[in-house]
């Protein structure tokens, strides 16, 4: 269960929200993302790079963004290297009147290029609002 559950649902259901995908010092802008919760094959526990995912259901993001992005991909790929960087995604939402920044740490499960553009599949491991 994902703390602060009631928090992703907001800006899931929030239209035309800003967001900035962050790894490590450098930002990337995102075109078009959307969030939705579902099923994920793990049946067992299991660690990849020192998190470990045991919730049948998790919260899965599709951002898409610029080329610019394509040189950190290998750092972030669940594939051969266990030591895989997190992605930071942040936006900030109004919350009973109040703006706050959310930031969405995730996981890369892969990509799809394009001539213009990489989308990028994610699982959201932690949601911090601040």
């Amino acid at each position: 269960m994902l703390e602060n559950e009631d928090v992703i649902i907001k800006v899931s259901e929030a239209q035309n929200l800003s967001y900035v995908i962050n790894i490590e010092e450098k930002s990337y802008p995102v075109q078009k993302i959307s969030i939705v919760k579902s099923k994920i094959p793990v049946r067992e526990p299991t660690t990849r790079g020192g998190v470990y995912f045991t919730d049948i259901e998790a919260y899965k993001i599709k951002a898409i963004t610029d080329l610019s992005i394509k040189n950190e991909i290998p750092k972030l790929m669940l594939g051969p290297n266990t030591d895989f960087k997190p992605i930071l995604i942040k936006t900030s939402l109004k919350i009973d009147g109040k703006e706050h920044l959310i930031i969405l740490t995730t996981h890369l499960t892969n990509t799809v290029n394009t001539k213009e553009t990489v989308e990028l599949n994610l699982i959201v491991d932690k949601l911090d609002l601040k």
